[in-house]
């Protein structure tokens, strides 16, 4: 029974891990494009440290929150803040 409770915590402890990191690197999005609104998503990846797909699986997360959403066309539009 006692290792049944230590997978559980363990599994809780990687969900908050997961949770908080992402939460992080959408705020870091969220600051960039406030600071530059016509960035590109490869501005953003090294600017994070992070890969294209990790940018561009957040901003889908952001967009489908409502947070943020794309202005005007692919090369010359700009993100705009929502929320």
């Amino acid at each position: 029974m006692l290792k049944v409770i230590d997978e559980a915590v363990d599994g809780m402890i990687l969900t908050s891990n997961k949770e908080t990191t992402q939460e992080t690197t959408q705020e870091k999005i969220i600051n960039l494009i406030k600071k530059n609104p016509s960035i590109t998503q490869e501005e953003m990846a090294k600017a994070i440290n992070l890969t294209r797909d990790g940018i561009s699986y957040n901003m889908k997360v952001l967009k489908e929150k409502g947070i943020i959403e794309r202005v005007g066309s692919t090369k010359n539009g700009i993100w705009k803040i929502l929320k």
